[in-house]
């Protein structure tokens, strides 16, 4: 609850500026995520937003998380943009950008998996917690050892963790990046994170 609190003060407390929205080049896939592990409560369930949190929520009707990548200049990896559907021709309002994003606070090593509208902005004004959104990485291949394949990852140490919520606030459960020095007095299992294509963006005839 209290990292819940401090996303969304952090989110709605930033000053907005003119959005930047990025249309996936084409053709360009389009992805799901889905929990690997974790306890049958977990396993294959597919991740949901409620607000700006992205977990697993059994009582939410809204749809699994769909993203698509856009390859960043500076990280060399990529960042997970939410696709919001094709705008309708004509339409007045451009789309904002919306991107998976890693909020909270790194020095003490845990990062709550956030969707976040105008990343460029709002991670760029960050008010005291760390913001990342352009370093993820999606993993191919066939399974290797034991490993998954297809999965994402983020470019620091760690990995994906579940935690918890009470059943006040609906019995589900929110997905963090653990760094390895984080310690955690509530309880938590680690998990992977599954990409799965569900269909390609087309590219337009002129």
């Amino acid at each position: 609850m209290k990292w819940q609190t401090l996303i969304l003060s952090f989110l709605s407390s930033t000053t907005l500026a003119t959005p930047v929205y990025v249309e996936p080049s084409a053709p360009s896939p389009v992805y799901t995520l889905r929990i690997s592990g974790g306890g049958p409560n977990l396993d294959t369930q597919y991740l949901r937003a409620s607000g700006s949190v992205i977990g697993v929520f059994p009582d939410k009707d809204n749809n699994p998380i769909k993203f698509y990548t856009v390859p960043n200049k500076d990280t060399g990896l990529v960042e997970l943009h939410i696709w919001a559907g094709i705008s309708s021709p004509g339409s007045p309002n451009t789309p904002k950008t919306k991107a998976i994003a890693l909020v909270g606070n790194a020095r003490t090593g845990m990062m709550n998996l956030t969707s976040v509208e105008d990343p460029a902005v709002i991670c760029g004004d960050s008010d005291g917690l760390d913001c990342e959104w352009t370093s993820f990485t999606l993993n191919q291949g066939a399974p290797i050892e034991g490993k998954l394949a297809n999965t994402v990852r983020y470019a620091g140490p760690g990995g994906w963790v579940a935690f918890k919520i009470s059943k006040v606030e609906s019995g589900g459960w929110v997905v963090r990046w653990k760094y390895p020095q984080a310690t955690s007095t509530q309880d938590f299992v680690p998990v992977d994170l599954v990409y799965e294509p569900i269909f390609t963006i087309a590219k337009t005839a002129e």
